[in-house]
């Protein structure tokens, strides 16, 4: 055998819809395969594309062509996971049928993806495209918006300022007026672009599954700490917004309404105090599980005090010069405070760090 004609399922519609395991190899049997998948979701584009890799096989069988058909399919999570496990199955095959070439039909964007991994292992003669024409625009612009949504220079320069838009103005909506639905739309839809801006999927997974799984396991205490945080982080709103409010009440003009928001009494301070719970719940779960203590923490708790002082009097020192036009001069003593305290943090890390090595120095004689 030396033509294989493959159908790619790169998210396993196939095995989710009907049980059906893969690969489906052999014409009756996608045969098989289609008629259940096409019964359980008539609307379900695998269909087409197994159907279309049947049909390809019929016209090269008569052209005496030695050649096969089969099905393969990914998984649910597509991703790394999916395209190992078609990866793997694909050897499988290969090694079953001695198949060197390949034709491949898929039903999407998506999974053009996976060309350069059968084009390592085959050759690839052809490749078809099969998407309902109905739907084929649809599919291509939501797979392109979807894929243009994870590169950084995208999400740093549209994405984050949008989502940061639409959380402030869900927050604005929910504490200003009675229209609470409109808020709260606002603010999920802020909410998730940020997560999705900051790469936060996998630890709000693997939160939501150590707080919620029934386990004889301790849950940790880093799963804990991020609704702390999170929770601080929407009092931390709520603060700068009342504090944006009450500038405007006074004049101060969009860059007085800026400053108060993020001033210590805005949401400055609770930022600071979400970070802190978080590395500090991190330190001591490390702790727990391995028995060894960063002793970095303590640089890194200093580190967010003074700068956070740096920060807060740098807000208001421009606040006074540019928004008051009253400068006053107790201001810069946030600036020389968080100095002192960063360099008290050096002394305090190493003065700790030294005391650390000579117990381990002792430990070992």
């Amino acid at each position: 055998m030396s033509l294989l004609v493959i159908a790619i399922d790169r998210d396993n519609d196939l095995g989710r819809k009907t049980g059906i395991r893969s690969p489906v190899l052999g014409r009756e049997a996608n045969i098989r395969a289609s008629l259940e998948l096409g019964l359980s979701d008539p609307e379900e584009s695998d269909t087409n594309t197994m159907l279309a890799a049947i049909k390809t096989y019929d016209q090269l069988l008569e052209k005496g062509k030695k050649v096969e058909v089969v099905t393969i399919c990914g998984d649910v999570r597509v991703g790394t996971k999916s395209d190992m496990k078609i990866a793997n199955t694909l050897d499988q095959v290969i090694s079953k049928t001695g198949a060197k070439r390949a034709i491949l039909v898929s039903d999407g964007a998506e999974d053009r993806e996976l060309e350069p991994i059968i084009r390592s292992r085959l050759r690839i003669d052809s490749t078809r495209m099969v998407v309902v024409q109905q739907s084929r625009p649809i599919e291509d612009t939501l797979y392109t918006i979807v894929h243009k949504m994870e590169d950084p220079k995208i999400q740093r320069q549209f994405i984050l300022p949008m989502a940061l838009i639409a959380l402030a103005w869900g927050l604005a909506s929910l504490l200003g007026s009675s229209e609470i639905a409109s808020g709260a739309i606002w603010v999920i839809l802020g909410g998730y672009l940020l997560v999705k801006v900051a790469g936060w999927e996998e630890a709000i997974k693997k939160f939501y599954t150590d707080l919620l799984t029934v386990t004889s396991e301790r849950v940790p205490l880093y799963s804990y700490a991020w609704l702390i945080a999170a929770l601080m982080m929407i009092v931390g709103l709520t603060r700068g917004l009342d504090q944006m409010q009450e500038a405007a009440n006074v004049g101060g003009g969009i860059l007085g309404m800026v400053l108060a928001f993020l001033s210590l009494d805005g949401v400055l301070l609770l930022f600071l105090f979400a970070l802190v719970i978080i590395e500090v719940a991190r330190t001591i779960d490390t702790y727990l599980r391995d028995g060894v203590f960063n002793i970095n923490i303590v640089r890194f708790i200093f580190t967010v005090a003074s700068m956070g002082l740096i920060f807060a009097g740098i807000v208001e020192i421009v606040d006074d010069i540019f928004v008051k036009d009253n400068f006053n001069s107790e201001n810069v003593t946030y600036i020389l405070s968080g100095l002192i305290l960063q360099f008290i943090g050096l002394l305090v890390h190493d003065s700790i760090r030294g005391r650390v090595d000579d117990v381990s120095v002792a430990s070992e004689e």
